[in-house]
């Protein structure tokens, strides 16, 4: 396995939940790895980015998403909302941070919500034009650098019903599995001549 090329995943629990599968997807193609910890929203994937890169080696490839933690409304935090320019900002910051490291670097747009599930000021809620807003700020960041987008929130927008979990945030497993296709489709073209997945 060490002569094959690392890729490391980035992102929340929905990159969590989609993790196993592209590691199958990718199996003998691709070593894949990723933090054993939710990297939750910039900030926290900012300060903790150094740690990872210790604990699991440089990466040849990085997939990554930060979003959903960023664009919530958790009336435990404070912000109860990462402002748009700190999201901003530190998009920014990680983005230069794995370009150091690696040309291969892929952005993954934040997943969306189910539109009927409910916004509650009394607990972590989302609104989906907030997503939308917070995608479009990173995306623009992405392009400006040539970083290759990997459209997850298309993904699963188009299947809502199917890919969404009976919470109406998290990925059902065929929204596992069809996010992992996508994110094992994007990771291939930097990967050695073969048969995609």
């Amino acid at each position: 396995m060490g002569n094959l090329p690392k890729v490391l995943l980035l992102g929340d629990s929905i990159r969590m939940s989609y993790q196993p599968y592209v590691t199958r997807f990718l199996d003998g193609r691709a070593l894949v790895v990723g933090p054993a910890d939710n990297c939750q929203h910039t900030l926290y994937t900012r300060s903790s980015l150094a740690r990872w890169i210790d604990e699991l080696g440089e990466p040849d490839i990085v997939h990554w998403n930060n979003g959903i933690h960023d664009s919530g409304h958790n009336p435990e935090r404070s912000p109860a909302q990462i402002p748009m320019e700190t999201y901003r900002n530190t998009v920014a910051a990680i983005l230069e941070r794995l370009l150091a490291i690696t040309p291969k670097v892929i952005w993954a747009t934040t997943t969306p919500v189910h539109p009927e599930r409910a916004f509650r000021d009394t607990e972590w809620s989302w609104r989906n034009a907030e997503i939308d807003a917070y995608n479009v700020v990173a995306r623009s960041l992405m392009e400006a650098n040539e970083v290759t987008v990997n459209d997850l929130h298309a993904v699963v927008w188009g299947h809502i019903e199917e890919y969404l979990s009976a919470d109406q945030l998290h990925l059902s497993q065929a929204g596992q599995e069809a996010c992992a296709r996508a994110v094992a489709h994007a990771v291939s073209a930097h990967l050695p001549a073969g048969s995609a997945p």
